[in-house]
């Protein structure tokens, strides 16, 4: 998949009251190789422990306006679509009122029908869950995660309260969720984006179901970037309980 950025850095501090520390990150998201807008993609700024800093969603002609809190750190836009392969963007940093104007094209994945009317299709969403119970992995359903977020304010507490042995949750958050076979990190993957950091900063209500995969299972879905096994969440969109 190719994703190209056309990055314009506009400085606006001049233009800003000198409280105003937000960033601004706007631009179009085309699918590639046409003039189409890319409506309804997810785009979300996350930091390099895996933070999210601000997220929105392309409206009906694939603009977007995403205010953000980086404070000069390095950040990474990650885009999300049925029918587009995820992807991380290269990092960025912007400073107290900064503004980006980005153009991103987005190569397509999916076989488009539109002459064909499919009624009572299953979503992305559902058939990620059904590819996870066929690839075996231990699977936090959506009706166990609707019971679990219902105590918790935090993933930690979701993964906590799932009380499963697979994983360890330490009290420290500049520390990492390990493997409890192997007591090392395992990866975090956010809607197919493996981050980097050693906790997800995602509130329990969006998480649809999540996922425990072993060393051997995590390494052929993601390679080197989840040596020691992941936990995959899969968030919720729009139907999704």
């Amino acid at each position: 998949m190719i994703l190209t950025f056309a990055v314009v850095v506009l400085w606006a501090a001049s233009l800003l009251p000198q409280n105003a520390h937000a960033q601004l990150v706007r631009g179009v998201a085309l699918v590639a190789g046409s003039e189409r807008p890319l409506d309804g993609a997810r785009l979300v700024a996350l930091l390099r422990d895996g933070r999210a800093v601000g997220s929105t969603i392309t409206d009906a002609r694939g603009r977007f306006q995403l205010r953000l809190q980086a404070d000069g750190k390095p950040f990474s836009l990650s885009i999300t679509r049925i029918g587009m392969e995820p992807m991380l963007s290269d990092e960025f940093i912007l400073f107290a009122a900064d503004t980006f104007d980005i153009s991103l094209n987005v190569v397509e994945n999916a076989i488009r029908t539109d002459t064909v009317r499919v009624q009572a299709t299953p979503s992305l969403n559902e058939v990620r869950l059904k590819e996870a119970y066929r690839r075996g992995w231990r699977v936090f359903s959506p009706t166990d995660v609707e019971k679990l977020r219902e105590r918790s304010n935090s993933f930690e507490d979701l993964l906590r309260s799932s009380g499963y042995p697979g994983f360890i949750v330490p009290s420290r958050r500049d520390d990492c969720i390990r493997s409890t076979r192997y007591n090392r990190c395992l990866t975090i993957v956010i809607d197919g984006v493996p981050l980097s950091g050693s906790y997800p900063n995602i509130n329990p209500r969006d998480v649809y179901f999540f996922a425990l995969l072993s060393k051997t299972d995590a390494a052929v879905q993601f390679g080197e970037r989840a040596p020691w096994g992941a936990i995959v969440i899969v968030t919720r969109a729009k139907g999704d309980r």
